[in-house]
Order: structure tokens, then sequence, then C-alpha cells
């Protein structure tokens, strides 16, 4: 993402939830709240243009995949989306998982060449097949940042610091830069890939 608003590019982020469950402790709107204005805090660091927050039900997402595709569908035409990412078919979060199901659901029957590009990425589980590779160690103490402004989530795992280990062993192994991410094309399902 800092790449892209680096050269320009508009970008904005929709939250399919809005992770209440990461504070299991509090009223969910409470929760909403904190997780919201730590995502703001991040997107400033990164430079997002827009942030759309949809609260639905977190760790139940792939119970209404169709209602979510069908908005998501809208948002996607109303910004004129020209790539899209989204977690990884194979992440250990249902809702991760459910994020690409959405997706696909969203952008089967558009015709190809009206399609965004759609690349899967990592966040708790990682890919075991990828097809693109971008250098991030010019961006690598930003994304870091962003990541540290999820204060309430950062007290019970250090998420920063296993972003930035993948992100150096991709750059080693994958890029042989010092960190990198790694992407893999979704595939809509309807016989034709996604264009990159």
């Amino acid at each position: 993402m800092c790449r892209h608003a680096d050269r320009g590019d508009r970008v904005s982020v929709v939250f399919l939830t809005s992770g209440e469950l990461g504070l299991k402790r509090l009223p969910r709107e409470e929760a909403w709240a904190i997780r919201e204005r730590e995502a703001t805090a991040a997107a400033a660091e990164l430079g997002i243009a827009a942030l759309d927050f949809w609260h639905g039900p977190d760790w139940f997402l792939a119970e209404h995949i169709e209602e979510t595709a069908a908005r998501l569908r809208e948002a996607l035409r109303r910004d004129a989306a020209e790539r899209v990412y989204v977690p990884h078919e194979h992440e250990s979060h249902p809702d991760h998982r459910a994020a690409a199901a959405i997706v696909r659901a969203a952008l089967r029957g558009v015709e190809s060449g009206a399609r965004p590009g759609v690349l899967m990425y990592e966040v708790w589980t990682p890919l075991a097949e990828f097809d693109e590779v971008e250098d991030i160690t010019p961006v690598l103490r930003r994304k870091l940042r962003a990541v540290r402004c999820y204060e309430s989530q950062l007290a019970g795992f250090r998420y920063d610091r296993a972003v930035r280990g993948l992100n150096q062993y991709r750059g080693a192994l994958a890029a042989h830069c010092r960190y990198a991410e790694v992407f893999q094309t979704l595939d809509v399902g309807d016989g034709v890939s996604s264009p990159r």
C-alpha cells in the first residue's frame, strides 16, 4: 500500500469486520471504536486515502459471503478499482479465508476486461506458492509503524516482530533483498484469472 500511495495511486481500504473479538472483554461498539481508531492511525502512516468499516460479524464472515460480495461489487465499481489485495484463501483465520471467497464472488460474472487484478497476501499463514514478489525494503519502517498503531493487539503478541521476520525471510529467499512481500493471483473461478 505504501508503494502504491508513493506512486500517487489512490488507495482505499474496506474493513469487512472491525475485529471486535480481538477485544473480547469489551462491548462490541467499544471494541469497534478502539480497533477503528487504530486502523485510522495505521492508514495515516501508509498514505491510505479512504477507509470504510463494514462491521461484518467477526469470525463469521463465511456465513455472509453473497450479501458482502454484492456490497463489495458496488464499492469496486464506484471506486473504479484497478487492483485488489485480499488475504489468501488458506489463511488460518476464518475471516481472512472468507475475504478471498467474498472477492471471488464479487468479481464472478464481471467481464474479464473490466475486472481489477486481484493479489492475495500473507497475514498469519505463509503462502505455499506465490507468483509475484515486491521488494518493500524502502517502506518497511512505515509498515512497522502502521502495525504498531494496533496497540490493543500488540499486548498479547508482537505482530510487528512477526511481520518483520516474515518479510525478512521473503526478502532473503524470494527477492534477494532485505525485506519483501509475496503475492498469489486469485483465480475468480469462471475460467479466467484476474489480470495482474
